[in-house]
């Protein structure tokens, strides 16, 4: 089966300065998709590509089987899309904006009212007359997922879906994005909350210096962390005795396989050739994925 999405070395300047050169990445239906990278890496840019807003300059894209550039009305009806701006009409109410959009989609007011009763009955958008310049930074965000998610799109464009969310919204994002996932879409996440990546998402990209890498994702509670004394020799130390993807930031991160026999003889090891162990524990899942991404940024791995 030929995936719902397929980008081929496209690249993408704006003036002198490259943004994105020969990318190439492919999606799956089913799939959550999570792209991380610092500030100006290109996400948003790629995002652009991917929905036709910026043409790229070498490359080609199809979303869906369309080149995203074409601009085909039908091709929008299949995409829910959050980005920066959330294109509210700020004198309307919630659901006098979601009809509107609703309408543009082809969503029938029973449908709209139907799925706003089934998915959003439990939060503050509910009953909400308001007039939407009215709301929470959280609320718009909630409205524009609301958006997003109705009529349920073939693909989602997810700009830091989570930003502004309180526990409860940040939740009921996840629910949303399962769902969308379980009906055979394909959603994109461009976050800087790692926790939302990880949480969610299938496969990871990281935009650094123009390329897209794929990315590991944390490991079934396998990272752990041990503080030494001796900062000279434990990294070898963990090296020869079964220890990977080492590092060191205020202590010795990496992964182990089978931690319930391996833990213990790395201790003994590490004391035996003269180590102080100060502290050993596991990684959350956070910190792990983050240290994972943060050692592309920062720290290269122990050779």
């Amino acid at each position: 089966m030929e995936p719902s999405l397929i980008a081929e070395n496209i690249s993408k300047k704006f003036g002198k300065y490259s943004i994105i050169n020969e990318l190439s990445l492919q999606i799956d239906k089913e799939t959550v998709y999570g792209l991380v990278g610092l500030n100006g890496a290109g996400k948003t840019t790629l995002l652009r590509l991917l929905l036709g807003i910026l043409k790229p300059d070498k490359g080609s894209i199809s979303v869906l089987g369309v080149n995203p550039w074409e601009h085909r009305e039908q091709m929008y009806k299949k995409f829910g899309v959050v980005l920066d701006n959330d294109g509210f009409w700020g004198n309307l109410t919630i659901m006098e904006n979601l009809a509107i959009y609703g309408a543009a989609k082809g969503v029938t007011k029973k449908d709209l009212e139907t799925y706003f009763d089934e998915f959003w009955s439990g939060t503050p958008l509910f009953k909400n007359d308001k007039k939407v310049k009215y709301l929470s930074r959280g609320q718009k965000m909630q409205c524009g997922l609301c958006r997003a998610f109705l009529g349920w799109p073939s693909i989602f464009f997810l700009d830091e879906p989570a930003l502004a969310l309180d526990m409860t919204a940040y939740e009921h994002l996840c629910t949303m994005v399962r769902e969308a996932r379980c009906r055979g879409a394909i959603v994109i996440i461009s976050s800087h909350q790692l926790d939302t990546i990880d949480t969610l998402c299938d496969r990871v990209g990281i935009l650094r210096d123009n390329v897209l890498m794929d990315l590991p994702k944390s490991n079934g509670g396998n990272r752990w962390v041990i503080v030494t004394g001796d900062t000279d020799r434990s990294g070898e130390i963990l090296k020869v005795n079964g220890c990977s993807e080492i590092v060191f930031d205020h202590g010795w991160h990496f992964t182990i396989e089978n931690p319930e026999t391996g833990i213990p003889h790395v201790v003994k090891e590490l004391v035996l050739c003269g180590s102080s162990v100060l502290e050993v524990r596991k990684e959350s899942a956070e910190s792990s994925f983050g240290e994972t991404i943060r050692n592309l940024y920062l720290n290269p791995p122990v050779p």
